[in-house]
């Protein structure tokens, strides 16, 4: 486990602890706030040692709608406070894994050489919805590295099932024999 899982797991039970109590506007404001964040080069500022806590902090606030959820930006102080705005990015991955576990679903990554039929992408679906006894969000991604079949990735839980793979683990047997 890296350093940065374990810091920001706290600020991710903090910030979905709070997003149980203000409802769906939440989410929308955050998803606003982490676009903000993501700009490079207001990163670059954030990041500058000339640059004060107070002065970032006070410029990002400046750039929030007036009626921004009270309660974020003073999430958003406590990171610039405690220098840990640098986690924003697993702690809105680790409060989307809470999210998702609150609401009994999933998130399955699709990978495949050939952009997937609508027909194949209901039947994957139905069979991991069947599997793990939730409510599973596909993401397809076409990587033609794959030669052909696809590779279902579930947090920790992969079944690679492309020609890419296979060949690897052939030529491996034939190496090793």
């Amino acid at each position: 486990m890296s350093d940065g899982t374990t810091i920001a797991r706290p600020y991710a039970e903090a910030l979905f602890k709070l997003s149980l109590d203000e409802g769906e506007k939440f989410n929308d404001e955050l998803n606003f706030l982490a676009t903000v964040l993501r700009n490079k080069d207001l990163s670059s500022y954030l990041s500058n040692p000339t640059v004060s806590k107070d002065k970032g902090k006070k410029f990002v606030l400046s750039i929030l709608p007036e009626n921004f959820n009270q309660s974020l930006k003073n999430f958003f102080g406590l990171l610039v406070d405690n220098s840990r705005i640098v986690f924003f990015e697993e702690i809105l991955q680790q409060f989307h894994n809470l999210e998702n576990e609150h609401k009994n679903v999933i998130e399955a990554k699709i990978l495949s050489a050939f952009e997937l039929l609508e027909n194949q992408k209901v039947s994957i679906k139905g069979r991991l919805e069947k599997k793990f006894n939730k409510k599973v969000v596909l993401s397809c991604i076409v990587d033609k590295a794959l030669i052909g079949g696809v590779t279902i990735i579930i947090g920790d839980y992969v079944v690679d099932g492309s020609i890419k793979r296979n060949l690897e683990v052939l030529k491996n047997s034939i190496l090793v024999n």
